[in-house]
């Protein structure tokens, strides 16, 4: 409180903005939360010191909070209410989030689609205006949306110039950890979603309770599985299949060259952090366990990132190259799944008939509001002027 109430009154006086992530979050909640919290934490998150992130990404992203609703809410020891984006979303019974964009891609022609391994581009000759895919099909364009990297495809591409400003863009790897276990989901967790963890005791910085989310994310209880492996290390007392119930958690752990990871111990540490915070118990069954890293998980938004993308991405357009999604643009706080569709619908707006990009250049304004706006109606864009 001590940090926050010096805080609040630097907030007041402080006519300079803050040069990085860091000085915001000591303007804004003080030294305290700081070394608590949000400096252990958002390292674990990004992989990177927050000395050397940028602020201008916030918005909406980080709470800044209120000194009176903080003081009153610990004097009557209540919990703050839902705040942001994430408080309440939607999320599909079956299929998990992928079966959002399966059901998306079903919807188009077949003839113009070409998914899997056969799909993936091995180069982008921008003069011919040509793609080429690994199973050898080509592809000629007037205009064309990029979702992959934007420094994966700076490099299919070639040039100099461009390859030298994404050297000024940072990313972190994540790695995604999936453990089921046996048993009633404990009261401790109760319908808690997401959890947060600054603590260097586990090397995961959030968890989530993926069986809440859904009945059909694990297992019917009738469904008959082995133990692997007790919490704790130890082996299994027997190799029988039984029955569940079971209940499942899924972790994220950054790395990058500034956080490195012991990659082959990373599920055997998970497990034991899990068992550090008290998630599972040390006796607790484990039924399955799942690892799997994304090279390419955050578009980390650094002191540089900036000067790179407003380089790149109007380089790109003058090629006749519209880079969007949240590697193609490169930008973290437009970066989520509703984000990086409606990057590519306003791309394709633009190009068709010069609309303004929202989503891309006002992160803010599409961050603080809700579209309601735009519809699909039976396949055909329906607006609500």
């Amino acid at each position: 409180m001590n940090g926050m109430i010096d805080a609040a009154l630097e907030c007041r006086v402080a006519n300079i903005k803050p040069k990085n992530f860091d000085e915001w979050i000591v303007r804004m909640m003080g030294e305290g939360i700081a070394d608590l919290f949000m400096r252990p934490y958002n390292f674990k998150v990004w992989a990177v010191p927050t000395t050397k992130m940028q602020c201008e990404w916030l918005g909406e992203r980080v709470a800044a909070p209120d000194l009176k609703t903080v003081t009153k809410n610990i004097i009557l020891n209540k919990p703050a209410p839902n705040w942001g984006p994430n408080a309440t979303f939607r999320f599909p019974a079956e299929g998990g989030t992928g079966g959002i964009w399966i059901a998306v891609a079903n919807t188009l022609p077949k003839e113009n689609t070409i998914f899997g391994e056969g799909g993936f581009v091995t180069a982008v000759d921008a003069e011919k205006k040509l793609v080429t895919m690994k199973n050898g099909t080509t592809v000629k364009y007037k205009k064309l949306i990029n979702t992959m990297a934007l420094d994966s495809l700076v490099n299919l591409i070639g040039d100099k110039e461009l390859i030298s400003w994404t050297k000024d863009l940072f990313y972190s790897t994540t790695h995604v950890i999936g453990v089921g276990i046996r048993g009633e989901r404990p009261e401790r967790i109760g319908d808690k979603c997401w959890l947060y963890f600054p603590e260097d005791d586990c090397p995961f910085y959030r968890a989530t309770i993926f069986s809440n989310y859904s009945p059909n994310n694990q297992p019917q209880s009738s469904v008959k599985l082995p133990t692997l492996q007790l919490a704790n290390g130890s082996p299994a007392t027997s190799d029988e299949a039984k029955d569940g119930p079971y209940w499942s958690l899924m972790f994220e752990v950054s790395e990058s060259t500034m956080k490195p990871v012991d990659v082959q111990n990373l599920l055997k540490d998970t497990i034991q952090g899990a068992v550090n915070t008290e998630l599972i118990k040390p006796g607790d069954e484990i039924v399955s366990t799942y690892h799997r890293a994304f090279d390419h998980g955050y578009p980390t938004p650094t002191l540089e990132r900036n000067g790179a993308i407003n380089q790149l991405l109007p380089k790109l357009k003058d090629m006749g190259i519209w880079s969007r999604g949240r590697f193609g643009s490169w930008k973290y706080e437009v970066g989520n799944q509703d984000h990086s569709f409606m990057l590519g619908v306003e791309a394709v707006d633009n190009i068709l008939n010069g609309a303004t990009e929202l989503t891309l250049n006002y992160p803010d304004f599409v961050n603080s509001r809700a579209n309601t706006e735009r519809r699909l109606v039976d396949g055909v864009q329906e607006l609500k002027l």
